[in-house]
């Protein structure tokens, strides 16, 4: 029989314990660094310990939230000395997002385990093969996945898949969400989210407005999957995780109660089969009570949205439940021997193991004897501890003295090394540990690029580049880049190769790799053997490209976070020619990474949101017609947002494009000599104007243009960054 693990959410040490009493398998908890839930109350040390000693007793299990990206100056030796505090102390798992701090922990700590986070937005088979190359031990897909999904990749890896079952919701997939960030200066990539999604917007199409159900168009309600506990068993999945770090104490534990009832009541009746599972409405009921937003979903099992979304404000609902859960202590048993004129020993038992304790001499009592009466009530005083004390076995003499404190003293410490004992198997010696030889991938192509890489949407915005490649004014080569998405540009490859002889020709992979679009990758295998190299977003499809054989130059998105060197340096040893920064790093953190084959976004509509589910669908009806719909914010800013058919997801843009093209000097201090322009809506006259003041900055033509800064563009997070 398989079992499914309960991963039950602590936001503090009194919840952690709680929720182990409630029946967890094992529980997630941050410590007070690099965590995605930054505002939590998070762990120091000392209850850190405590919350591993006591998962540990009770044989069960902790892992660590360092879901963050790490920017380079945070690789130091405090970060070393951080995860080694955990590693020493048990830890039975680390959960990551940034790829850099993948491999510094395989590098450095091989035997701990290090599970894939869902912000690594992992959706088929191709990434978790690539991520279990890195030494990755358990994947947490992203959240969107259908079980038929789920059940894909498990049958095709063999992976520890780690799967939300309750709990909130993001509207985006998780790690490609910047909205958060540019809006609010507060990074989900930093455990900082504002949570922007939970605001009302208004919505426009053809600058109209248009009637909905409610203005909370992007706040989906809460995942329930307790119904969905066979399918999801069925799937393979290996562990049923709970969201709410930030949930109060009866949130978690009761949840988690219900949870651990309903995994033993399936996994008691597999033999019979799982087909007669089902959940009683009043247990049903009392999940709504304990918090939902606008009632429950979980319609992402089963590749359905039309009901996810609150659309009216999302309060999170709950009634009063005071229910408390007691500890399942460690049953002890004792031995007492006390023979006048020998030491008293007394013996505690547990298990496999023995402590022994040696006191004081036994002698003849001369008052009062001490009876076995006196002896137990100091026996059976476990306090605080995890033991209870079952039994108590004697081998004593009649009318004997023995000290009472001296009791007290001996059962104290007995239990004392009967937990250290217990402990000890979990705890581990740094020195002692033995490093793996960790093997470098396919050697990394040293083909260069052009300066300047322009990623167009559009046939105007080819039409445009066209003006000014026939012009020949301007002496920086560029390569161009087209999303496989733009299904009418990506299968003009043969003319466009033709058209422009000088540059080599990109193609963008999806943001996201589900069925849709792996299908449409699948299928024009032909056509994508005809591209110089491929720009990829997803750790799919950096995978993608490399199972499927196709040659050229591969260059990592700025969705493959590579917030530091580490990032960098292991992007590169999977293959990866080239990265495109990261859009929330400064430019004095820039300066300080490794930029020497980074590609700058000097202009470009940032990508804020990435979404399964459509606006458009939502909103308005599912006509498989791309469109560009604006919501617009309370403040009065308004974002464009476009419905990618073809590969089936929602991209939310920023207001403004940002433009670096006035920031040559600052550019050039962090060693950038590659630069990327992106296009999204522009028409061909504003493609046509971006691209000569690129020219007129970054190439010294000494064009006579007009170089003032307008209200436009933004600088995104060039001059602010991010916490």
């Amino acid at each position: 029989m398989r079992n499914m693990e309960v991963l039950a959410p602590a936001g503090n040490i009194e919840i952690f314990k709680s929720v182990i009493d409630a029946g967890a398998d094992a529980v997630y908890f941050g410590g007070k660094h690099f965590s995605a839930r930054a505002f939590a109350n998070n762990f120091d040390y000392k209850e850190s310990e405590e919350a591993l000693n006591y998962a540990h007793l009770h044989g069960k299990k902790a892992y660590l939230t360092l879901n963050t990206l790490i920017k380079n100056k945070e690789f130091n030796d405090d970060l070393y000395d951080y995860i080694s505090f955990y590693y020493e102390n048990g830890l039975d798992g680390i959960i990551v997002q940034d790829i850099g701090l993948i491999q510094f922990i395989r590098d450095e700590f091989p035997d701990l385990n290090v599970h894939g986070s869902t912000q690594l937005a992992i959706c088929n088979s191709y990434g978790v093969k690539l991520l279990e190359k890195l030494g990755v031990t358990r994947i947490v897909p992203a959240r969107e996945l259908s079980l038929e999904e789920i059940r894909n990749i498990h049958d095709e890896t063999g992976m520890e898949l780690e799967v939300f079952v309750h709990g909130a919701l993001c509207y985006c997939y998780s790690g490609d969400c910047l909205m958060s960030s540019l809006i609010g200066k507060r990074s989900g990539n930093r455990g900082r989210c504002a949570q922007p999604c939970r605001l009302p917007y208004e919505i426009y199409l053809d600058n109209k407005p248009l009637k909905t159900k409610g203005n909370y168009i992007l706040s989906l309600k809460d995942l329930c999957g307790i119904n969905d506990l066979p399918g999801l068993y069925r799937s393979g999945v290996s562990s049923l995780k709970i969201e709410g770090r930030m949930k109060q104490k009866q949130y978690a534990t009761n949840v988690v109660y219900l949870y651990r009832k309903y995994v033993d009541s399936l996994l008691d009746n597999e033999a019979k089969g799982i087909d007669d599972y089902k959940v009683k409405e009043n247990d049903y009921r009392f999940l709504l009570d304990l918090g939902n937003r606008c009632g429950f979903t979980n319609s992402y099992y089963y590749k359905n949205t039309n009901d996810m979304v609150t659309f009216i404000k999302p309060n999170h609902q709950n009634k009063e439940i005071d229910y408390e859960f007691t500890e399942e202590k460690l049953k002890v048993t004792l031995d007492v021997k006390a023979k006048i004129d020998n030491p008293i020993m007394i013996t505690a038992n547990y298990n496999d193991y023995s402590i022994n304790k040696q006191g004081s001499k036994v002698e003849k009592a001369s008052k009062r004897p001490v009876t076995t009466d006196d002896i137990s009530a100091r026996l059976k005083k476990s306090g605080s501890t995890s033991f209870d004390i079952t039994s108590i076995n004697y081998e004593i003499d009649d009318n004997i003295f023995i000290p009472l404190g001296e009791i007290n003293r001996l059962r104290r410490e007995a239990l004392e090394e009967l937990e250290d004992i217990i402990l000890s198997a979990f705890k581990r010696n740094k020195s002692d540990m033995i490093k793996d030889d960790i093997a470098e991938s396919n050697t990394i192509n040293k083909a260069n690029i052009s300066p300047l890489l322009i990623s167009i949407s559009t046939n105007e915005q080819l039409e445009a580049i066209g003006n000014i490649y026939n012009a020949k004014d301007y002496s920086m080569d560029f390569d161009l880049s087209i999303p496989v998405s733009e299904y009418e540009l990506f299968e003009r490859i043969d003319e466009i190769k033709a058209i422009y002889k000088d540059s080599r020709i990109f193609v963008e992979l999806p943001i996201v790799i589900r069925d849709k679009a792996l299908n449409l990758l699948e299928n024009n295998i032909s056509l994508l053997t005809k591209y110089d190299g491929y720009i990829v977003s997803s750790y799919d499809g950096a995978s993608f490209v490399k199972d499927k054989g196709l040659k050229g130059i591969i260059i990592a998105g700025s969705h493959l976070y590579s917030y530091n060197n580490n990032a960098v340096n292991t992007i590169n040893n999977l293959g990866i020619d080239y990265n495109i920064s990261p859009l929330e790093l400064n430019y004095k953190e820039l300066i300080h990474r490794n930029n020497s084959n980074s590609i700058l976004t000097v202009y470009g509509r940032y990508p804020m949101m990435v979404s399964a589910n459509c606006i458009n669908k939502n909103c308005i009806s599912c006509d498989k017609k791309e469109k560009i719909i604006k919501i617009k914010d309370k403040k009065g800013y308004s974002f464009p947002v476009r419905n990618k058919c073809k590969v089936c997801y929602n991209v939310i843009y920023n207001d403004l494009p940002t433009c670096l093209l006035e920031e040559t000097e600052l550019i050039d201090k962090a060693g950038f000599k590659l630069y990327r322009i992106d296009f999204t809506f522009e028409d061909k006259n504003e493609t046509i104007d971006i691209l000569r003041r690129f020219y007129s900055n970054f190439n010294n033509n000494n064009i006579d243009y007009d170089l003032r800064s307008e209200s436009k563009y933004t600088k995104g997070h060039f001059k602010r960054g991010v916490e």
